[in-house]
């Protein structure tokens, strides 16, 4: 067996957070200290490069626990205060990145490329002097009480301190394996159900195969039990089977959580269902005279045309069909007072069943994780494993859209990587005054 390779930190986890946490603790440790950062896949940073389309939405100025969810909301938010979005721009802006804030707080590397943020993390690497090992693939860790970490692999490593920044399950093709839970369990620590979140939802194909490929401005509602419980308003996208868009993928971690733990919100729950409201603007009783003002001024317009002036084509048609009114070729004549009350009613109260959830490959980040509750909120450190912290997906905490969950991977892999630095620098510090 070959000898074992040592340092004094190892970061296991290549993405946004283990690489923010690398730089963090070497940029605090003298360059005795070897700081070790290892990745299973073949480069560092590889789901980066895919966020905010390619242009990695890195932050949003509009910071809020309330756009975060987990079991430790609480927790959660003492951390984000202690990183705000504020502290990340001026991050990156000490490492040569700038960034522009866009509609809604999102903000976005001037570049407009995620590859920007990536070189800066990468280059923040080289002149801290960690080192990185790819294809490096972690197979077991033990906890020694005095000697610290032994962690076997591709290559046998030794170690004081490590951080788990191995992310989640979602978009499996980035490396993403969520082989990171096992090793927190072998170390004792549980790990919370998982379920993907920010992804499309599945719903009737039979209702949404006429609309395949259509998209529609409207507010969404998620129902849970017949009661609204969060909405959304934004452009919604149709497919075979599913609905998406960002406003669908801002309910989806609900989806998810009712179809893992029959629970939204933490909350018992039988059924949900989607309501689309397709004209959001305009209140049912307005709409409703407008119709039957329509109505009575081109009683020789066909059904198929009659929503046209106000929905998608194919999505009004589809409408009609699914309250049973048609053919679609009869003239608008043969509506009754009842139909158009019918009509008005779906266009601000479709409901769409809720068949589950998309795959993980389809997800932007996961849901669940190792509980918060189970680490120091001011270091990140297990309360139970000492030299073990813990930073970005992995554990129970997932964001919005719009930048929050980049913020979170950012924020907690500057804590762990800070809090792991200012422990080997106190035990240094400790071991020399033993020895005067």
């Amino acid at each position: 067996m070959p000898s074992p390779l040592v340092a004094d930190l190892v970061i296991i986890g290549g993405g946004a957070a283990g690489m923010t946490a690398a730089v963090t603790a070497a940029s605090l440790l003298s360059p005795q200290k070897k700081v070790l950062l290892l990745e299973h896949g073949p480069r560092v940073g590889k789901k980066l490069l895919s966020t905010g389309n390619g242009r990695c939405n890195l932050t949003n100025a509009k910071l809020s626990p309330a756009r975060y969810h987990g079991h430790a909301p609480a927790f959660c938010k003492d951390i984000l205060s202690k990183y705000p979005s504020s502290s990340t721009l001026s991050f990156f802006q000490k490492a040569g990145l700038l960034c522009r804030e866009e509609g809604e707080g999102r903000v976005y590397p001037c570049s407009g490329q995620a590859s920007s943020v990536l070189d800066i993390l990468r280059q923040g690497l080289q002149e801290q002097q960690v080192e990185v090992l790819c294809d490096h693939h972690i197979k077991s860790i033990r906890f020694h009480t005095e000697q610290g970490f032994s962690l076997q692999g591709t290559i046998p490593i030794r170690t004081k301190k490590v951080i788990l920044a191995t992310g989640g399950k979602a978009a499996p093709a980035s490396g993403s394996d969520g082989s990171g839970y096992a090793l927190a369990r072998s170390l004792g620590h549980s790990v919370t159900p998982l379920f993907p979140a920010l992804c499309p939802v599945r719903t009737d194909p039979q209702l949404t195969r006429p609309m395949k490929g259509m998209r529609c401005s409207g507010r969404v509602t998620l129902l849970a039990d017949g009661y609204p419980f969060r909405q959304e308003t934004g452009e919604i996208q149709i497919s075979d089977g599913a609905l998406s868009g960002i406003c669908v993928f801002q309910l989806s971690r609900y989806v998810g959580e009712f179809f893992t733990c029959q629970t939204v919100s933490g909350k018992p729950c039988r059924e949900i269902a989607l309501s689309l409201d397709l004209l959001p603007e305009y209140p049912q009783q307005e709409l409703l005279s407008l119709l039957a003002s329509w109505a009575k001024q081109h009683p020789d317009w066909i059904l198929e045309q009659f929503l046209s002036g106000i929905l998608n084509k194919r999505v009004g048609q589809t409408l009609l069909k699914s309250l049973g009114i048609g053919p679609l070729s009869l003239p608008c004549r043969t509506l009754t007072y009842r139909h158009l009350q019918q009509i008005a009613a779906s266009i601000k109260d479709w409901r769409f069943p809720l068949l589950g959830i998309s795959a993980w490959n389809q997800a932007q980040v996961t849901a669940g994780g190792i509980p918060l509750q189970e680490f120091y909120p001011d270091t990140l450190e297990s309360r139970s494993i000492p030299g073990l912290y813990a930073a970005g997906e992995i554990l129970d905490v997932d964001g919005d859209c719009g930048g929050f969950n980049l913020q979170w991977a950012w924020c907690s892999g500057r804590l762990a990587g800070k809090s792991a630095a200012d422990s080997l620098i106190h035990q240094r510090r400790k071991n020399r005054d033993k020895n005067f």
